[in-house]
């Protein structure tokens, strides 16, 4: 045999040239080859991140990096040395006792990279969550163990996992100010869609893990493999077990109320708090729990009818006005006014158009329930009248439409509308396609219907080409007085500021940050494109009726904020936390309606009050709507204005909103699940109806 000892003098080297002959060799040279050079390239590029230094010139550092490099060779070392002396790796021997303690050991180690690169909080965190989350990621292992029955892949998966999910949670919370959640598995699509827009830049945290995990993966692929089974029976039964353990497990983590028996409160509104006082493995688990959509409290079909029936629809308040032949509607994407959040300074106006807009306009800001992402929730709330603050880590696009759905779209179209959605990107980003299927949308207009030589701005299509294919699709209505709904999402504004090929004209005076100034010179150019779209219709022949709002406030520095506030967010006022989520709007129309500015409601509000400038039918729920608005005149997650326009938070409030909140909450519920038990009635306009 080649690799039998031939004698002391028998080197090391010798022994791996002729394993190298032997099958499998050559791969394994290769691919160790390729791996190695990668933790090297690591290594090297982050070197300065890994010690906190600042330049080679400092001695410290360079002593530091040279025995970094030699940690990195005995590595090396340690593990050929491991693949030379060929340790019985086919051979079927059982797992013991301190191979679980290295299961253990491991899931120690993954939760400090979870909390490490994630947890700002860390060292605030009390020892008993820490020890849940360990357990947590132990019990997972364990469960890769009895289905892989390989004690060296269940150990490899786990770190892989959590390895990525560390990386994951860091970057989705950079991006877009908000942790990683399960309902974001569900749309991969949309974030690898414009994954390119980011600065995807090592912080310290990630630049220490990397290497670390890299380099510990490595030494779990050398070693000796142990099983709990050697044969297919025995291999069987403990996959069996684990199968049953699973259901068992999904059974309780759903219906036993564990997280609050622990004591652990899971805050929906701002999941990250849920995230940092808990951990993050937790508190993934914890919010991931509410995905499902439940009925409010003491919610019944009966108490639910009783309320609809008790909505007077008996005067029709649009009798006698304009019905218009075009109804447009623009979310516009990431259209914020910082003006709310502060003292902005610049050393222009960024929406000298809009600011200008006054006759046949209502305009005003209007609350939704996100910042930084999630822009089909807003877009969910205008289109349907509901509301997402009872799910507001959910997307119903993405995790309730199973069937069809009542909204806008719906109403229009019984009375005549013919239905366009458009949106310069991809159909799938969340699940628009199936969505807008669901909303009876008849056309959907996607990346794929623009030209390839329209104009961009950074990447994304502009919005002076998305609103000039607005116009295009008017004009090219077979007969100019069919009336068309036309529900539009733009892309423009978009995340991601770092653009270093895009030059912007606006600067904020005082604050030097090119994130912040090139969002706010693309909001600038928005403006122009606005400007242009109403010049456009201003002497349409057909009555017009344009809407446009924004969906949320973009991922900004807090400096930024903090700059033009004063203030942190945390110390701000209920009254001045409210105005983060205040973005925009306005209703305008090329026929007269009334002209009123400053006004303050929530997007869930936006389309009955668009309907009110229309002489159209209304549906029973857009009667309710305009009820509810007397009494909560605009609310999202944080709380509610009251009508004498003060802020409260939901945990304060009183008897009578409380009731209108429920009443609210049974309406929404019976409209989004009841499949079968809804109340078609009060969601709808009869087709009969339309004049």
């Amino acid at each position: 045999m080649r690799n039998r000892r031939k004698g002391l003098g028998y080197s090391m080297i010798q022994m791996w040239k002729d394993k190298i002959r032997e099958k499998g060799g050559k791969k394994h040279l290769i691919f160790w080859t390729v791996y190695w050079g990668i933790t090297l390239a690591v290594i090297l590029g982050h070197g300065p991140l890994l010690l906190g230094a600042e330049g080679w010139e400092q001695l410290p550092y360079r002593l530091g990096f040279a025995g970094l490099l030699i940690l990195w060779g005995v590595l090396v070392w340690i593990c050929e040395r491991m693949w030379v002396k060929n340790v019985s790796r086919r051979e079927k021997k059982r797992i013991r006792i301190w191979h679980f303690l290295i299961l253990f050991a491991d899931a120690i180690y993954l939760f400090w990279v979870m909390e490490f690169v994630n947890n700002n909080q860390l060292a605030e965190m009390k020892f008993g969550y820490m020890a849940l989350n360990v357990l947590g990621i132990f019990i997972i292992a364990l469960i890769f163990l009895f289905w892989f029955n390989s004690f060296r892949r269940a150990l490899m998966a786990n770190t892989i996992l959590f390895t990525s999910l560390s990386v994951a949670f860091y970057y989705v919370y950079s991006f877009r100010g908000e942790p990683l959640q399960l309902i974001d598995f569900f749309s991969f699509g949309t974030a690898m869609d414009v994954a390119g827009t980011y600065d995807w830049s090592f912080p310290r945290p990630m630049a220490v893990i990397v290497p670390l995990s890299l380099s510990l993966i490595a030494l779990i692929l050398h070693l000796p493999d142990r099983y709990l089974a050697r044969k297919k029976p025995g291999k069987i039964a403990i996959r069996l077990g684990v199968g049953a353990f699973m259901v068992f497990g999904y059974f309780f983590y759903l219906n036993v109320n564990w997280n609050g028996n622990l004591g652990i409160v899971t805050n929906l509104w701002m999941p990250i708090s849920t995230y940092r006082e808990y951990g993050n493995t937790v508190g993934f688990f914890c919010v991931a729990k509410y995905m499902r959509l439940t009925p409010p409290a003491d919610y019944s079909l009966e108490k639910t009818e009783e309320i609809a029936e008790g909505v007077d629809t008996s005067e029709n308040p649009n009798e006698g006005k304009v019905k218009p032949v075009n109804i447009i509607a623009i979310m516009s994407e990431s259209w914020a006014d910082y003006r709310m959040v502060g003292d902005l300074r610049t050393n222009e106006e960024v929406m000298p158009f809009y600011d200008s807009m006054k006759e046949n306009t209502i305009k005003g800001h209007t609350l939704v329930c996100i910042r930084g992402g999630g822009t089909a929730k807003t877009e969910y709330e205008f289109l349907t009248g509901n509301s997402v603050k009872r799910f507001p880590s959910m997307v119903p696009y993405v995790s309730y439409f199973t069937h069809d759905q009542y909204s806008l779209v719906t109403t229009l179209e019984a009375q005549g509308y013919n239905s366009v959605a458009m949106h310069p990107n991809k159909g799938s980003n969340w699940k628009r396609t199936s969505a807008y299927r669901f909303l009876n949308f008849d056309t959907f207009y996607t990346i794929d219907d623009f030209d390839e030589d329209d104009e961009k701005v950074r990447d994304y299509i502009s919005d002076q080409a998305n609103f000039e294919k607005i116009i295009d699709v008017v004009e090219s209505k077979e007969n100019s007085e069919d009336p068309l709904f036309l529900f539009n999402v733009t892309m423009q504004n978009h995340g991601g500021y770092t653009e270093e090929n895009y030059q912007g004209e606006i600067q904020v005076e005082g604050y030097n940050n090119r994130a912040s100034n090139q969002y706010l010179s693309i909001i600038h150019e928005s403006d122009k494109a606005l400007e242009y779209l109403i010049h456009y219709f201003e002497d349409y022949p057909e009555p017009t009726l344009i809407v446009m709002f924004g969906d949320h406030y973009p991922t900004l520095p807090d400096s930024f904020t903090e700059y033009i506030s004063g203030s942190e967010y945390d110390d701000l006022t209920l009254d001045e936390q409210e105005m983060y989520y205040a973005t925009p709007f306005f209703i305008w129309a090329n026929y007269d309606i009334p002209e009123e500015e400053g006004v303050l409601t929530s997007t869930n509000y936006l389309g009955t009050m668009m309907l009110e400038q229309t002489g159209l039918e209304m549906a029973p729920y857009n009667y309710y709507l305009q009820d509810l608005q007397e009494t909560i005149p605009a609310l999202n997650h944080l709380g509610y204005m009251d009508p004498e326009g003060k802020f409260h938070a939901w945990e304060d409030a009183d008897e009578k909103t409380r009731e209108a909140e429920w009443e609210y909450e049974c309406l929404q519920y019976n409209n989004l699940a009841e499949k079968g038990r809804r109340l078609d009635w009060f969601f709808t306009v009869d087709a009969g109806e339309d004049s």
